[in-house]
């Protein structure tokens, strides 16, 4: 999302103006198809607003831990219940800390319903064991890239309300509002079985195919983001680093690239947020809120939409 449109997503609501006590920041990501680099780059935006000096870094490959400012923002995209294995990977490597302020901000499509509500669960224990002190949580929503789309309307709205809810967010953050929230019984025990995903996900990472729409341009060795495709005399070869992000799917032009397993969590209508951007800002009339997220599953997407109270009709 451009800095102009984050701009005007924020300028469409009014939000309060404190002073942060944080001169530094680092933003830590992982990102599969470019949903949680949004997230990231509202954050960026808010707190740079506010002289905030920041460092980010997102996680690809091997990432050596970064040296910490003041305070922490880690985000990430929800994958089966947890944050992926990049994040708990570095997690890892980081050094323990005394007191230092984090923020940890999970995105999913479907918003803070069960069965995510532990998501960040695993995460924030990782970081207080090593001393940090997690100051803030909060889910964050961009458009779903699995098993079930969005409209481009419903996308458009959720892209505009994003930024502005992050802008409340460092908001409260500034004024040294803790948010911290209880996840549900139930969504811990899913959490924990969230893992074995990590064996479904070499599954699904060595079956991909490369069907007869290949160029060979190799640009699904430069988007993967675990380096986890290497090609070699004109072959593809997968290995047990995928963590199901999509990007190489999703980000081929041709779409030459197919799963062997799992065909029904890809989109068939693919997912490109670059070209939902291009077109959002000639869209002046927006559906209601109600009728856009009918769907039992959107429940979680309505709640993330009046909070941001950029759409009042």
């Amino acid at each position: 999302m451009s800095d102009i449109q984050i701009q005007k997503a924020i300028d469409n609501c009014t939000v309060s103006e404190e002073r942060m006590d944080f001169k530094n920041a680092n933003l830590v990501y992982f990102t599969g198809t470019g949903g949680t680099a949004r997230v990231a780059d509202a954050f960026e935006h808010s707190l740079k607003k506010r002289a905030i000096a920041v460092q980010r870094t997102e996680l690809r490959g091997i990432t050596e831990p970064v040296v910490f400012g003041d305070v922490l923002v880690l985000l990430f995209p929800v994958y089966a219940f947890n944050a992926p294995k990049p994040i708990t990977e570095w997690l890892k490597k980081i050094p323990p800390a005394k007191d230092r302020p984090a923020v940890v901000i999970s995105v999913s499509g479907g918003g803070e319903i069960s069965p995510n509500t532990a998501c960040r669960w695993a995460t924030i224990r990782h970081l207080e064991r090593k001393g940090y002190d997690v100051i803030y949580e909060k889910m964050m929503v961009m458009p779903s890239n699995f098993l079930i789309g969005y409209d481009e309307s419903l996308c458009a709205m959720v892209l505009h309300a994003t930024p502005v809810i992050v802008e409340k967010v460092v908001t409260e953050i500034m004024v040294g509002e803790r948010h911290r929230t209880q996840p549900y019984g139930i969504d811990r025990i899913a959490s924990k079985l969230g893992y074995f995903e990590m064996i479904g996900g070499r599954i699904f990472g060595r079956r991909l195919k490369v069907n007869e729409k290949c160029i060979e341009c190799g640009l699904c060795e430069k988007l993967c983001p675990q380096e986890n495709i290497k090609i070699s005399e004109g072959r593809h070869h997968f290995g047990n680093e995928c963590v199901i992000c999509m990007r190489c799917i999703y980000g081929c032009p041709q779409k030459a690239i197919e799963p062997g397993i799992g065909k029904f969590v890809v989109l068939s209508e693919g997912f490109d947020l670059n070209k939902v951007e291009d077109r959002m800002d000639h869209l002046t009339v927006y559906p209601r809120i109600s009728s856009a997220t009918s769907h039992s599953s959107l429940r979680g997407v309505r709640d993330y939409l009046i909070e941001s109270d950029c759409f009042r009709q």
